[in-house]
């Protein structure tokens, strides 16, 4: 009732306002103790924007040819876009491997390997789309949902190019392709226009079209490494 004042119950404890506060105290500490825990869990899988290195990955090669129409092959569209990258981020400082310089077949177990040898880097794989609808156009990205920082580069990678080509929006996904799924480092594999769609392949076919894709590329890179 109002104007009464409230006795202890001679059952519970009293807790000093001290004492409640380092008990408090020790709450926060716990929680903090199982946050960091769990950080360092996934440390191997996660690490800031300040990669060394960009493993720049032309798809296909050698006797896989990849997606193709008439006499058009991706293996040798994706090797020109990742040679025209490889030039644009050099001249930026930023260091450079290729898993393939010329047209020869290299595993895909190998190319995961060579992306894990380099360090902290990133994975970049470039490759031209097929599909039996003829009307199927546009870019895609794909990244490997292994590493948190891979969805982050895949959206400034689709970004950037929608940004520089104007191409049709297929949006950012997640997939298990082996160069992504067997990849610790974060990595991502570009889709840069449908080889089976006429108006796609005349742009893929364009070198001004590739070398944009190329800076496209770029551009993304260094935005993520700055937002590091």
């Amino acid at each position: 009732m109002p104007g009464k004042t409230a006795q202890p119950d001679p059952g519970r404890s009293i807790t000093s306002p001290e004492t409640e506060l380092e008990m408090v105290y020790q709450s926060r500490i716990r929680q903090i103790a199982v946050l960091l825990l769990a950080l360092s869990c996934a440390a191997p899988d996660v690490f800031a924007a300040n990669f060394s290195r960009v493993v720049i990955d032309a798809g296909h090669g050698g006797h896989d040819r990849g997606a193709g129409f008439s006499h058009t092959y991706e293996k040798h569209l994706a090797l020109d876009v990742a040679r025209r990258l490889d030039v644009y981020l050099r001249s930026q400082g930023i260091n450079t491997t290729l898993t393939r310089k010329r047209d020869a077949f290299v595993p895909l177990s190998r190319r995961v390997e060579i992306s894990h040898a380099a360090g902290e880097a990133i994975f970049i794989s470039i490759h031209f789309n097929y599909a039996r609808r003829r009307s199927a156009s546009g870019i895609e990205t794909f990244y490997n949902a292994r590493n948190i920082n891979s969805q982050k580069l895949a959206h400034m990678v689709q970004s950037a190019a929608l940004y520089k080509t104007r191409a049709r929006n297929r949006g950012v996904k997640h997939a298990r392709f082996h160069v992504l799924a067997k990849n610790r480092q974060p990595a991502i594999l570009l889709e840069c226009a449908f080889l089976t769609n006429s108006s796609d392949r005349h742009r893929a076919l364009d070198p001004s079209y590739r070398q944009k894709m190329a800076e496209a590329v770029a551009m993304a890179i260094i935005k993520f490494r700055s937002s590091g």
